[in-house]
């Protein structure tokens, strides 16, 4: 019985999920932290061993950019390289997607009980784009295009406008160089060990907010404050005619935080007809749903799969 493993492997934990051709869906994410760069390798054997090598397909969304048919992972000193990974475990299929191009791949899983609506134009969809936006450990920004065609970006990495994002203050500090320094939860976490000197994860940072703590309030408030402003910016850059889809667990903890009257203020300001039309057309959701990645891996394996049919 042939069966399709596919892994979403990040910055700190690895997700996969083990399906047969037959049944072709997720009905349950298994999920493993990962310390030590050569364990790749071993889970594969290990996984293999124990579905009596009936793996024959390897789809792997990996943290980093994609060339070449390599993926040098962003927060691990591990690359990793599709023909070999396929050579070395005698594949059939083995296909490597970087981490936001599968989750924008992820579209067709998606349903209107999995969303979350912001900003919800009263418009017919002027195109059939859709950009992919979140925050995590860094910043992910992919772009589907005409709802088949990724197109992963670096935005994340790019370091114009990072001090108007972040302000003269915090930008003095030189502790922010590009983008996801400022928008991401290493960033806040940054942030709040600056004005307090004190070092606390992200999470903590979530957890103070909801209980009240004033100064993690106001890091969170400025966070949705900056996500808003890049946004615009965006919107203008890609032209998601069909909207902007804010993924990730970080956008879920951020629901509860978000004003939506403040947030498309913000998402307006400073930009000036007939751009500002633009804005005013494209929808923005948070979506709900988890494991967007391996989704988004099994729909780019049936596509491609359908293509050699």
């Amino acid at each position: 019985m042939e069966k399709t493993l596919l892994i979403d492997l990040g910055g700190t934990h690895m997700r996969f999920a083990i399906l047969s051709v037959e049944n072709n869906k997720i009905d349950s994410v298994n999920k493993k932290k990962l310390q030590l760069e050569d364990k790749l390798d071993t889970f594969l054997q290990d996984i293999l061993a124990e579905n009596k090598n009936q793996i024959n397909n390897l789809v792997l969304s990996i943290a980093g950019p994609k060339l070449y048919g390599t993926i040098e992972m962003t927060n691990r000193t591990l690359k990793i390289d599709a023909n070999k990974l396929k050579e070395k475990f005698n594949l059939k299929n083995c296909l490597i997607l970087n981490d936001w191009e599968a989750i924008a791949y992820s579209y067709p899983s998606l349903k209107s009980d999995n969303l979350i609506n912001l900003i919800n134009p009263k418009t017919n969809f002027y195109n059939n784009n859709v950009l992919f936006f979140g925050p995590g450990t860094g910043l992910g920004v992919s772009l589907l295009i005409d709802e088949k065609y990724v197109q992963s970006t670096e935005v994340g990495n790019i370091n114009l406008g990072v001090n108007e994002l972040v302000g003269d203050e915090l930008a003095s500090t030189n502790q922010f160089s590009k983008i996801e320094d400022t928008i991401s939860g290493t960033g806040i976490s940054k942030i709040y060990e600056l004005k307090k000197d004190k070092k606390i994860s992200s999470e903590d940072i979530f957890k103070l907010a909801k209980n009240g703590e004033d100064f993690a309030l106001e890091i969170i408030e400025d966070l949705i404050d900056r996500i808003a402003i890049l946004l615009s910016q965006l919107t203008l850059t890609y032209m998601p005619g069909k909207g902007i889809f804010l993924a990730g667990s970080m956008m879920r903890s951020l629901i509860n935080f978000i004003d939506k009257k403040k947030f498309e203020k913000q998402f307006l300001a400073n930009i000036e007809s007939p751009q500002l039309e633009i804005l005013k057309m494209t929808p923005i959701n948070i979506v709900t749903k988890e494991n967007l990645a391996l989704y988004g891996c099994l729909n780019y394996f049936n596509s491609i799969q359908k293509d050699l049919n």
